[in-house]
């Protein structure tokens, strides 16, 4: 072997060792996609209970304080007069103007956080009514206010009005026909007891109503014949032994046998 020749193919040798030995080839690494994060939906609110609305608990001592017949007159402009006591009733009339006067029937009578009264229109300008529920309102600035003066004649003998239990009197029951009205409701709207007596001078009570009163407003009138059974007449203390609102009124009936008065004469021209 010439030298020429060995040195190729020792060439030829180192070739191939370096070619057996060559690395592979490293791919090219691909971008990775980011994710798109995937939207979570923001939770609707849930709005709060609503609170009740608290009713509010009038101060008795600032309600004015009127007797069946006495005659009172509206203060302020617009005072509606309604069916029954409460701002949810129907009205019975027309818009009252200031210095409207008005007959006290009976009340204060305690609804919706005011106290109310039945009274009669005795005024002759519009509009007029027979009788309806007014809101008396609460001092400094009531509603109405007295104009100092009583109905004449008047068949109102007494009236009372309260929450819970009470005693009056006396109270005279003259002769004639007599009848009580009254109204009554449970400040919590569930229910309530409603018991009047009466008791003559030196003599036991007498129960005269008894009512069990539901949700609403309850009235009625303990008619002439009924009252004047229970043989009642002269000075007599009224009882009321109730958990409700309420109002009454002690009047003298009219006699329906009683004849209308004769219209006067015309007078001679």
């Amino acid at each position: 072997m010439t030298p020429a020749s060995g040195r190729a193919g020792t060439l030829l040798l180192a070739l191939l060792v370096l070619a057996g030995c060559a690395f592979p080839e490293i791919p090219t690494p691909r971008p990775r996609a980011t994710p798109t994060p995937t939207a979570v939906p923001t939770p609707t609110p849930i709005p709060p209970s609503p609170t009740p609305t608290p009713v509010p608990t009038p101060d008795l001592g600032a309600i004015p304080d009127f007797a069946a017949g006495e005659l009172v007159a509206s203060r302020i402009n617009g005072l509606r007069v309604r069916q029954r006591p409460g701002f949810d009733a129907a009205i019975a009339t027309g818009l009252l103007p200031l210095d409207a006067r008005l007959e006290i029937v009976m009340g204060p009578f305690v609804a919706d956080g005011l106290g109310w009264y039945l009274v009669t229109d005795a005024d002759p300008d519009e509009p007029q009514f027979e009788e309806g529920w007014v809101a008396a309102g609460a001092a400094p600035e009531p509603f109405l206010a007295s104009t100092g003066e009583i109905a004449d004649p008047s068949p109102f003998v007494g009236s009372l009005a309260g929450s819970g239990d009470a005693e009056e009197g006396p109270i005279e029951i003259g002769d004639g026909s007599h009848a009580i009205r009254w109204i009554a409701a449970d400040p919590d709207g569930v229910d309530c007891r409603f018991a009047v007596s009466l008791q003559p001078a030196g003599g036991d009570p007498v129960p005269t109503i008894r009512a069990t009163v539901g949700a609403g407003i309850d009235r009625g009138t303990l008619q002439p014949q009924t009252f004047d059974a229970l043989g009642v007449r002269g000075p007599a203390f009224v009882t009321v032994a109730s958990d409700c609102a309420w109002a009454l009124v002690i009047l003298r009936a009219a006699d329906p046998n009683a004849s209308p008065a004769p219209s006067a004469a015309p007078t001679p021209g």
